[in-house]
């Protein structure tokens, strides 16, 4: 009996062996790995295609997920915390999550900071890097439900910016501005 369990065990893992089974990549697989492994694991994945076939849906994933992180790698000064001077925190790190910190009020068009109750709570998302037209990084937070998208267009400075709220077409300032806090 026990010599047929080991069997289909030693079956089951030559058949995931062969088929090249694996599970697909994830942005915590990603964490801590240096620049150049990314690139090499994006650059297996073209290699096997070089042919010119199309890439499977989870290569694609793959794939766009490795290109996000080399992006990520590229701006890497973004790593780390930001405080605006009311006290809300944003937390990058370098898998591409981000702690969100809680807002105690909100600034009014004339620029005046509102102090709101209860404060809206902390949260934690998923940060990725775009590029607008000059070539400036813009980070994207992505939405937390019934929420927009926050923006951080990176121009000229790469120690504080000014908040937008919006998507990457139309966007507009919250008032918050972030300074890098040196570590």
């Amino acid at each position: 009996m026990m010599h047929r369990f080991f069997s289909f065990l030693l079956l089951c893992f030559l058949a995931a062996a062969v088929c090249g089974c694996r599970k697909p990549l994830d942005a915590a697989a990603l964490r801590g790995l240096p620049k150049e492994q990314i690139e090499s694991m994006l650059q297996e994945i073209l290699s096997r295609h070089a042919d010119g076939s199309t890439l499977s849906k989870r290569e694609t994933a793959d794939a766009e997920l490795l290109r996000e992180q080399l992006r990520r790698l590229e701006n890497a000064w973004i790593f780390g915390e930001w405080r605006e001077r009311h006290g809300t925190r944003l937390i990058f790190r370098d898998d591409g999550t981000v702690s969100v910190g809680a807002r105690g009020g909100v600034y009014d068009e004339w620029g005046v900071y509102k102090f709101i109750s209860p404060e809206r709570p902390s949260y934690e998302s998923h940060w990725s890097v775009f590029y607008d037209q000059a070539g400036d990084p813009v980070v994207l937070i992505a939405a937390k439900p019934g929420r927009s998208a926050f923006l951080y267009p990176f121009h000229g400075s790469r120690n504080s910016v000014h908040e937008q709220e919006g998507d990457l077409s139309a966007s507009s300032e919250t008032g918050f501005f972030f300074t890098r806090i040196q570590q």
